[in-house]
């Protein structure tokens, strides 16, 4: 079965009515969003956050990716920047992959290693994503010291109070956005297997289906998605759940490439943030290995894709017919695979396949919407 989806045209308008711009209060759709810390998880924060369509009730973050624990200071700043006076909750979560502490629970809490040895700890990984290349000295900080700002340091109570909350506060069930691995969600699942039927719908970008993966610190394995490979065991037991999931794979983010022009339209924004977001692009170009011709072939927006998949901005077609497992023998260099499966993968889990694109290809639905709207203060 395939689901067609009208492409929907949002106009965005530069609002300056009082009454306009207290709606961004108001929002429609109550979504949590699940980071690990990369670049474009920031990104994809700051989209989310600005998108009218959209009310932000909590971010959970997890170290078990990209970036260390302290990286939740810049999530609080950037938050209590776009939200101010919401206190908006930001919960730490693992920083530890289940296969992992599922053979040795007493190693619960501390980093991993069989997977998370993958990504740098200097240039390009770690360090440079806690810092956001020095750009976090920019952002306009907040008062709230990211340790004071955690809800707790237990993900399994935090999640589920910030659920709990969410339909109490709103009346609507939350949508989950996840940009990292399933490790939080799968977590609070295990402990509270009755909360699936208080979640809406779960969007996760992740996972590689007919493209290769990107993987470039383990090159032997070419079919796995950081996302997917940082915790093999949360995206087995998140596809064996009975939620209510859409897929946002490589095969999807993969059709809106950076290119110049996006670039070009990107430096002559006069917000903040699109003044931020152009700078951080342009570091992460500019140090990019290979220059110009491997970033824009390599770099996508991957999360703020997804975002883009909620708002339902230029998504052409959901497939909801594919068998997959997820591959898992505590062998970096196959794990984190999609693979097909004998077993009909849950009547609730759709792929992403296809999207909306325009020649030029800076003038896709995604990339006029993600400039519109970073592009008001």
């Amino acid at each position: 079965m395939e689901i067609k989806i009208c492409l929907v045209f949002i106009a965005f308008f530069m609002l300056t009515d009082f009454s306009v711009a207290n709606d961004k209060w108001e929002k429609s759709l109550p979504v949590i969003i699940d980071v690990d810390g990369d670049f474009d998880d920031f990104i994809a924060i700051i989209y989310a956050l600005k998108s009218k369509e959209l009310d932000v009730r909590g971010i959970t973050y997890q170290g078990d990716g990209w970036s260390n624990a302290a990286s939740a200071q810049n999530i609080v700043d950037i938050v209590d920047d776009i939200y101010p006076g919401k206190n908006l909750p930001v919960i730490l979560g693992a920083d530890y992959s289940l296969y992992e502490t599922d053979k040795n629970p007493d190693s619960l809490g501390t980093p991993g290693c069989l997977y998370q040895k993958t990504v740098p700890a200097g240039a390009g990984g770690k360090r440079d994503q806690d810092l956001l290349y020095g750009l976090n000295r920019q952002l306009r900080l907040s008062k709230r010291i990211w340790y004071n700002a955690i809800k707790g340091f237990n993900i399994t109570k935090d999640y589920a109070n910030l659920i709990d909350s969410t339909i109490k506060q709103t009346g609507k069930k939350p949508t989950i956005i996840m940009t990292g691995p399933a490790t939080n969600i799968a977590t609070l699942l295990r402990a509270f297997p009755n909360y699936t039927a208080k979640i809406d719908k779960v969007f996760w970008m992740s996972g590689a289906l007919d493209v290769p993966g990107n993987l470039f610190s383990l090159p032997n394995n070419t079919h796995a998605e950081f996302n997917v490979f940082f915790d093999c065991v949360a995206a087995q037991e998140l596809l064996a759940s009975n939620l209510d999931i859409t897929l946002i794979p490589l095969d999807y983010t993969s059709k809106t490439p950076l290119n110049i022009a996006f670039f070009d339209k990107l430096s002559k924004l006069k917000s903040f943030y699109g003044i931020f977001i152009y700078k951080l692009l342009s570091m992460i170009r500019s140090t990019w290995f290979g220059g110009d011709t491997a970033f824009f072939t390599r770099y996508y927006l991957w999360d703020p894709t997804a975002i883009s998949v909620v708002k339902n901005i230029g998504v052409a077609k959901i497939v909801s017919n594919r068998s997959l497992a997820v591959t898992c023998k505590g062998d970096p260099n196959y794990d984190g695979q999609f693979v097909s499966s004998k077993i009909l993968t849950n009547s609730n889990f759709r792929v992403t396949t296809d999207a909306y694109v325009s020649n030029p290809i800076d003038s896709s639905p995604f990339f006029q919407d993600f400039l519109k709207v970073i592009n008001y203060d």
